[in-house]
C-alpha cells in the first residue's frame, strides 16, 4: 500500500511568491484572506509525482492581495467551513488516524474559521507593528484570540537576558508569540524604528505603543519631565507616520488625569501633520491577559485607569489641513 499522500496548499500572491516546510502552524492564517471581501480567490489544482512514485495533490490558492499572508501545509483532511477551499483526501489512500492526531486537526479547522475577528480595535487581518512591549503580554493576547499572527510584528527595546532576568512571565509569552508565527525583535528603538534595517521601509495597518513613559527623573523638575516624555511621543510618532499606508492608524494607549494630561498627545501629533482619528475609553480587560508593567525591571502591574486609545491617522490630518 502506497503511503498516505499529503494535501499542500500553496498560497500565492499577485506581487510576492513563497513557499513553506510541512509544519502544522502554517495552518492557522488562510482563511481570513479567503474570505477578506478585499481579496479575490481562485483554485488550480495538479497532481505531482512523489519521490515513491505515489502522487501528491496540490492545490494552489491564487489570491489577488499585495501581500502574501501565509500558506496551508497539513497531512490530514481539513473541512475549512464557509471558505473558498474543501480538501478531501481519498480515505483508502490514509492510514488510520489516532486521537492525538484528530484533536490537533480539529484545534487547526477551529483557527482557520476564526478569520475576521476583531478585538477592539484590531483585526487579525491587520498589518500590525507593536513598539514598546514589555512582558509581551498585549502582543500575546491578540495572537492566542487570533490563533495566528503572521501578519504581526512585536518588538521591545530590552534585550532577551533582560526580560528573562526581569520578568517572570515574558518567555512564556514570547513562546506563544513564536508558535503561532508572530515575529519578535529585541533592541527595537520607537523613536528610530522606520531607519531600522529590517523594518524600515515596511507598511502597516495598526502600529501600536502602549503607555509610553521615557523612564523615572525624580532630580529633573515638571517642566524637564515633561519635555522627556513629549520627546518620546514625538520621536516615536514620527517614525510611526512613515510606516503606515494611507488609511493606517497609530494607536497610543495613555492615562487621562494629572501630569500625564499633560503630556498633550493631540498636539504633539498635530506638529507631524497626523490628526486625531478618535480617543476611545481603554479597559485591560478587553485584552485576556494582558498586565501593564511598570517597565525598566520592575514587575509589578501599574494601575492604568483612567485611560485612553488614541488613535491618530494621515486622512484626518489631511481634512484638517485642507479645511
Amino acid at each position: 500500500m502506497k503511503k498516505g499522500r499529503k494535501n499542500h496548499i500553496h498560497v500565492l500572491s499577485l506581487h510576492q511568491c513563497r513557499d513553506y516546510s510541512n509544519t502544522e502552524n502554517e495552518a492557522h492564517a488562510i482563511a481570513a484572506w479567503l474570505q477578506n471581501p478585499s481579496v479575490s480567490s481562485a483554485i488550480r489544482t495538479e497532481s505531482v509525482e512523489d519521490e515513491d512514485s505515489s502522487y501528491i495533490k496540490k492545490f494552489h490558492v491564487i489570491i489577488d492581495a499585495p501581500t502574501l499572508q501565509c500558506s496551508l501545509t497539513h497531512e490530514n483532511a481539513l473541512d475549512v467551513v464557509d471558505s473558498a477551499v474543501f480538501i478531501e483526501n481519498e480515505k483508502n489512500q490514509l492510514g488510520p488516524r489516532d486521537s492525538g492526531e484528530k484533536v490537533e486537526e480539529e484545534k487547526a479547522i477551529k483557527c482557520l474559521v476564526a478569520e475576521g475577528k476583531w478585538i477592539k480595535h484590531y483585526n487579525n487581518n491587520h498589518r500590525i507593528l507593536l513598539v514598546g512591549e514589555g512582558v509581551f503580554s498585549f502582543s500575546a493576547s491578540l495572537a492566542v484570540a487570533f490563533c495566528s499572527a503572521s501578519n504581526m510584528i512585536a518588538t521591545s527595546l530590552d534585550s532577551v537576558d533582560f526580560l528573562k532576568k526581569n520578568y517572570k512571565r515574558a518567555m512564556s509569552n514570547i513562546g506563544k508569540l513564536e508558535s503561532r508565527e508572530y515575529i519578535v525583535m529585541h533592541g527595537i528603538d520607537a523613536t528610530k524604528v522606520a531607519s531600522h534595517h529590517l523594518l524600515g521601509g515596511m507598511t502597516f495597518d495598526r502600529i501600536i505603543f502602549n503607555f509610553p513613559f521615557a523612564g523615572f527623573f525624580n532630580d529633573l523638575s515638571r517642566e524637564a519631565q515633561l519635555r522627556k516624555h513629549r520627546r518620546l511621543v514625538s520621536l516615536f510618532l514620527k517614525n510611526a507616520k512613515e510606516m503606515i499606508g494611507e488609511n493606517g492608524e497609530i494607536h497610543i494607549s495613555h492615562k487621562t488625569n494629572g501630569f500625564h494630561e499633560e503630556w498633550m498627545l493631540e498636539s504633539v501629533a498635530s506638529s507631524h501633520r497626523l490628526g486625531l482619528i478618535e480617543a476611545v475609553e481603554f479597559n485591560r480587560f478587553d485584552y485576556e491577559g494582558y498586565n501593564t508593567k511598570c517597565g525598566f525591571g520592575g514587575d509589578k502591574n501599574f494601575h492604568c485607569y483612567p485611560s485612553k486609545t488614541y488613535k491618530f491617522g494621515l486622512k484626518r490630518a489631511q481634512f484638517h489641513l485642507l479645511s
